[in-house]
């Protein structure tokens, strides 16, 4: 279909509903003002048309804005055309970069093939934009708001946060306290007025992580601090924000470091050799079921069972932990088992509950891939002469970055695009977004103002936007209508295989009437364009002979799957 439309613009021509006259004659109509004629025309509009609507910024700000008013525009400067005439109107339109707001829901993840209703990594976010915006384009964004499997934050409380302590709780426990401001550490002696028992230190911790931390329902903190027994020490403590408080969750936290990996692959290497040796290559547990590699959920569990049996050997009956390690899914991406201590081994703790928050990102469809838009740091500002990490001019903004990416990129290849994010100021700091692509040696910006075109045809009364593809007859659709047609019409079909045109002399043996032409029109239609839709129009020129050589035009319609007269 588009490259059918293609050819409208590459037509320069004058044609005339069925009957046309020659060139030379609608330019003398044209001349002589007489209203009614019908031709086609290519426009771009000009500075005095913007003008003449009011649109002080020489563009339209919607398409809608564009079909409502360019039909005065059509109206004003080509008063003499008539019914059937079309023009395929150019145009500036304010395109600027648009977010889209999208929040995942339950059936997005299980239709992605997730089995858990929150992402554990990057892969799996791509994963779920290609299937929801399988059409995406360069410079599309998505703000995604979805449910991330949350990496647990470590924090130590330090001297100001005991004073904190000390203010919030002098008057629930004045005598521990006192005692937590003044000496920064919690008094674990059961036996003093400054005890500390685990109740009353998570209390602590509330007012500290809120003081310190959004309030971020599902995330999970290791709080550290200092303690005196007698002597001074540390401990710890995982606690969860359920969307009311910081609750104290049961559990150790492990990640999987390197050591862990090649660990596994050794003890493993003569039980299960391929995945022993992919994890021991790759550093990550291939769980596709079709691969050779593939690690189900008891080759997990025994690869748990080897890493804790080394990492934490007087592990007791009960200790609970949780563990973060690498998957390979066609992505790399991070993933968390929880399990306790029974007996001897370790086995799937049912109980626990996987650490999930809500997170909102902006992404950005690029070079065939969703990521983050290029963010700026703060020093990028500083090397590109900013005071501060931010622009407050928009043209100084894209001047600059067009110069920065090419630093940035040094080995950009041709038509290599990259979406940014950088820090606006006005009053107030934003993020704005600008996109660029990498053409002759460097990086341009894609303006939010574009060129782009309607067609617009006139019924009689005024223009209203039109559908309709100008196609003119080439020798190889006289040959397929002499094909198809020849056995019906033999006479007709034979004066066109050898003239090239269709006899329109009435009465003569080879004539074509119109219902036979029509006849012709949706062989080659349906031919040309077989997935036209319902309502498409074709202004379709053909070579006649009437007593001289020229050229007629039918306007057709497709209604009910046929293709009939307009």
């Amino acid at each position: 279909m588009k490259k059918i439309n293609y050819l409208f613009t590459a037509i320069a021509m004058a044609f005339l509903a069925i009957g046309c006259d020659p060139v030379e004659d609608i330019n003398e109509r044209l001349e002589a003002n007489e209203p009614g004629i019908n031709t086609v025309l290519d426009y771009t509009l000009t500075d005095d048309d913007y003008a003449d609507l009011e649109l002080n910024f020489g563009n339209f700000s919607s398409m809608d804005d564009a079909r409502a008013l360019i039909p005065q525009v059509l109206n004003n400067n080509f008063p003499v055309l008539g019914e059937g005439s079309l023009a395929n109107v150019t145009f500036a339109i304010y395109d600027p970069i648009r977010v889209e707001d999208y929040t995942v829901v339950a059936a997005d993840y299980e239709a992605v093939g997730l089995s858990n209703t929150y992402f554990s990594g990057l892969g799996e976010i791509q994963d779920f934009l290609d299937y929801q915006y399988p059409q995406a384009e360069n410079g599309d964004y998505v703000s995604l708001t979805y449910q991330v499997l949350a990496d647990e934050i470590q924090y130590t409380i330090n001297a100001d946060d005991f004073d904190l302590i000390g203010e919030e709780l002098a008057a629930a426990y004045p005598d521990p306290a006192s005692s937590a401001a003044q000496y920064s550490n919690f008094d674990r002696r059961e036996e003093r007025d400054a005890y500390w028992d685990n109740d009353m230190i998570l209390e602590a911790i509330n007012f500290v992580l809120a003081d310190n931390f959004d309030n971020v329902t599902g995330q999970k903190y290791n709080v550290s601090y200092a303690i005196y027994d007698g002597s001074a020490g540390t401990e710890s403590m995982t606690v969860q924000f359920d969307g009311n408080a910081y609750v104290a969750v049961g559990g150790v936290s492990y990640e999987f470091i390197d050591d862990d990996y090649t660990l596994v692959g050794t003890e493993l290497a003569e039980t299960y050799p391929g995945p022993a040796g992919n994890l021991a290559q790759y550093g990550s547990f291939d769980v596709r079921e079709t691969s050779s590699n593939y690690w189900n959920p008891s080759m997990l569990l025994e690869a748990y069972n080897i890493v804790l049996d080394a990492r934490f050997p007087d592990a007791e009956e009960g200790d609970k932990y949780e563990l973060t390690y690498q998957i390979y899914n066609g992505s790399v991406s991070s993933s968390v088992a929880s399990v306790v201590k029974e007996g001897d081994t370790f086995v799937i703790d049912e109980t626990a509950s996987v650490s999930t928050i809500e997170a909102t990102t902006v992404y950005a469809f690029a070079n065939n891939s969703w990521n983050e838009p290029f963010m700026l740091e703060s020093e990028d500002y500083t090397e590109m002469g900013q005071s501060y990490p931010n622009f407050d001019d928009e043209d100084e903004a894209i001047y600059k970055l067009e110069i920065f990416l090419g630093r940035e990129f040094p080995y950009a290849e041709e038509g290599d695009f990259v979406a940014v994010a950088y820090a606006f100021y006005d009053g107030s700091t934003s993020t704005e977004y600008a996109n660029f692509i990498f053409e002759n040696g460097v990086f341009v910006n894609i303006p939010s103002v574009i060129e782009t075109s309607l067609q617009f045809g006139n019924d009689g009364t005024t223009w209203v936007p039109d559908n309709t593809i100008a196609y003119t007859l080439t020798p190889a659709d006289y040959d397929l209508i002499v094909e198809e047609l020849g056995a019906t019409y033999p006479a007709q079909t034979s004066s066109m295989a050898q003239y090239g045109n269709l006899d329109r002399r009435s009465g003569n043996a080879a004539f074509w009437s119109d219902d036979m032409i029509l006849e012709a029109m949706n062989i080659l239609l349906d031919d040309i364009d077989p997935s036209a839709e319902e309502g498409q129009k074709y202004a379709v020129t053909f070579d006649i002979y009437n007593g001289s050589n020229t050229t007629e035009t039918f306007l057709l319609i497709k209604t009910d799957g046929v293709w009939v007269l307009q």
